[in-house]
């Protein structure tokens, strides 16, 4: 909340508060007693003395029913008002209830000229008067004085005229101590009034802001609940699919060993051979699926460990590339490989290097039928800084953005159903974008539909390598 906010809050809750403290309480009983003290005067003083005081009566509850009603049509419309227009507003009413106070009050004062027992009367009324004001008209100090002068001057007045010679000073003096001790009392009255303004503010701004942060949190906690839905959806998925992605190979593995054993039974091993080759390609498969769940099993627990080294990055490539090739050759697919002669090695670990390069190139394979696939290694600036970059081009069917969005991410595979042309774990990219980043890179993919895919590997350059790219 601004300055501003925090003026205005301050400025509603005082006009409200002092609507609820000047005519919500003790309304009737100060009618009542302006309108019956001259009947009083009437009754004990000779003349025509309650005249004025009559007047000033009727006058003066005309005038605060009608500034009642005022104040309350502002306290209906306070929320259209700014700083400014509630300072004038304010004032205006304070003068108001200046006025009201010299009519009720400014009659008696002139019952000091009036016979006994005037003057006392008089007294008595603005002293009362005094502690009505002090009591009642405390929102501002300046307040205090526009309301309570003629409860002052009546009081001195009627004081000197109570009593006959010296006695007269000694009775206006101990009017002048009440007159003071009223101020005094409305001066404290002001500082405890603004002192439950303050507080009922900051009430309030708490209880806004604890509002507001049970909000936020409510906010946060169903955007938790939802991400921890749809993560146990993909999961619940993936291991659907893991399920069956294990069972096909280790079926193949336990029906072509029941075939070799039975062929070894019976003396007819012509096809063995064969059988046992098809075992060792289901084992190997099987093997690579459940490196890739422990590789991401150990990344989540932080328990990967890498050995940083300079790799020689156009050997690895080529190794890689060879070992695609089948894969390639039974698409259809043709693979070309291009390294800068400037990038010559790499720091990271050769190993992990290899899986991610590999997991790029196999995906590129498999998804891209009568096409192409090219390697490129250059230097590169990503994020600010000098690296290697390693890209992957196919002519696949490409992927749609949304696909792309959420590809690197675990358990989430961009064809999930169970009669998905392609097998695997879906676990490579998200192993490659971690381990990347591992070794202090990225991985970044880029695609478009219908025209291929291209995902670049950016890694830390080797010392020889980064001199020579920045010459």
């Amino acid at each position: 909340m601004d300055e501003s906010s925090r003026a205005r809050r301050l400025w509603l809750l005082t006009i409200r508060r002092f609507a609820e403290i000047a005519w919500a309480r003790h309304g009737l009983t100060r009618y009542y007693s302006v309108a019956g003290v001259p009947v009083l005067v009437a009754i004990t003083v000779p003349g025509l003395w309650w005249l004025p005081c009559a007047v000033g009566a009727a006058i003066g509850i005309v005038v605060d029913q009608h500034t009642r009603s005022a104040f309350y049509r502002l306290s209906q419309r306070l929320e259209t008002l700014d700083v400014p227009d509630l300072k004038t507003a304010l004032r205006r009413y304070i003068g108001a209830l200046s006025l009201i106070t010299a009519l009720y009050v400014s009659p008696y004062a002139l019952l000091a000229f009036a016979p006994q027992p005037g003057p006392f009367i008089g007294l008595i009324f603005c002293a009362g008067s005094a502690l009505v004001c002090a009591c009642l008209h405390v929102m501002t100090r300046t307040m205090i004085f526009y309301t309570l002068w003629p409860a002052l001057f009546g009081l001195l007045a009627n004081g000197f005229a109570a009593a006959d010679g010296p006695i007269s000073i000694v009775t206006a003096a101990l009017a002048a101590v009440l007159g003071v001790n009223a101020i005094v009392m409305a001066r404290a009255g002001a500082a405890s009034f603004n002192d439950l303004i303050a507080a009922r503010f900051h009430a309030e701004e708490a209880a806004e802001n604890l509002e507001q942060r049970v909000q936020e949190r409510t906010a946060e906690l169903e955007v938790a609940t939802q991400k921890a839905l749809e993560a146990n959806k993909a999961k619940s998925a993936f291991l659907a699919n893991m399920s069956h992605e294990l069972r096909t190979p280790l079926n193949a593995v336990i029906g072509y060993a029941e075939i070799v054993e039975e062929d070894i039974a019976c003396g007819d091993v012509g096809q063995s051979a064969a059988d046992l080759g098809r075992i060792r390609a289901s084992a190997n498969h099987l093997l690579t699926l459940i490196n890739e769940i422990l590789d991401l099993s150990r990344i989540e627990a932080g328990k990967l460990e890498l050995h940083a080294e300079d790799v020689e990055l156009a050997p690895l490539l080529g190794e890689a590339v060879e070992t695609v090739a089948p894969l390639a050759a039974k698409q259809n697919t043709t693979i070309a490989m291009a390294v800068a002669p400037e990038l010559t090695h790499v720091c990271a670990d050769e190993t992990r290097l290899r899986q991610c390069v590999l997991n790029l190139l196999s995906n590129a394979a498999k998804f891209t039928r009568d096409g192409s696939i090219s390697v490129e290694a250059s230097a590169a600036t990503h994020a600010g800084s000098r690296v290697a970059a390693i890209s992957v081009r196919d002519t696949g069917k490409g992927i749609c953005a949304e696909d792309l969005q959420r590809l690197f991410q675990p358990f989430v595979q961009v064809d999930s159903s169970e009669s998905r042309a392609h097998e695997g774990a879906g676990l490579g990219l998200a192993i490659t974008r971690r381990l990347a980043r591992a070794m202090g890179g990225d991985v970044v993919a880029v695609s478009q539909v219908g025209e291929g895919s291209t995902f670049t590997l950016y890694l830390p350059l080797a010392l020889g390598s980064a001199a020579r790219a920045a010459a």
